[in-house]
């Protein structure tokens, strides 16, 4: 017979705000690109597509997913996140791969070119998703977390999104 291991609560909770971390990103990163459609549209052209209207629809697309990772969760909604994540990364490494020397336009202005970086950055932050599959994590709302450890929640997503936004740019800012 197996026993189960207990993890110490400090551990499981700092597991279960990976998920959060990227849909919090996606927030970041479909802001910017409403904020300035023109930052992504080089990157757009390069793959054939429309410029700041494709800027400004992946933009939509990231905070609505975002938002719906944040506040109802699921695994469904986990594996979307993680679904364009990936999508992101194998464009990024489509690009890489042929040459190409357009800025990803991620996050406005603090962009950086497209390479092996961003492609890393994608498939790592698609497994922070991942994790949200594995736990079928739930939204914040339904949580069930009392108002004191929503706020520590919140304040360390809010570490987890600059890290990640310092992990696909580079930019510490």
């Amino acid at each position: 017979r197996q026993r189960a291991v207990a993890y110490p609560p400090f551990l499981v909770d700092a597991i279960g705000l990976l998920p959060y971390s990227a849909a919090g990103l996606l927030l970041v990163a479909g802001a910017s690109k409403i904020r300035r459609p023109e930052s992504m549209a080089p990157v757009l052209k390069e793959m054939g597509l429309p410029g700041e209207r494709g800027a400004l629809g992946i933009g939509g697309v990231e905070i609505v997913l975002g938002a719906v990772g944040l506040v109802v969760g699921g695994g469904f909604v986990w594996a979307l996140v993680a679904t364009l994540y990936l999508a992101f990364a194998v464009l990024l490494a489509h690009l890489w791969r042929s040459g190409a020397t357009v800025e990803c336009g991620c996050f406005g202005r603090q962009s950086t070119p497209v390479g092996p970086q961003q492609v890393a950055a994608d498939v790592g932050t698609a497994l922070l998703a991942g994790v949200g599959v594995w736990r079928d994590t739930p939204g914040l709302f339904d949580s069930g977390l009392g108002v004191g450890r929503s706020v520590a929640y919140v304040a360390a997503i809010a570490v987890g999104v600059w890290t990640l936004r310092v992990a696909h740019t580079g930019a510490i800012r």
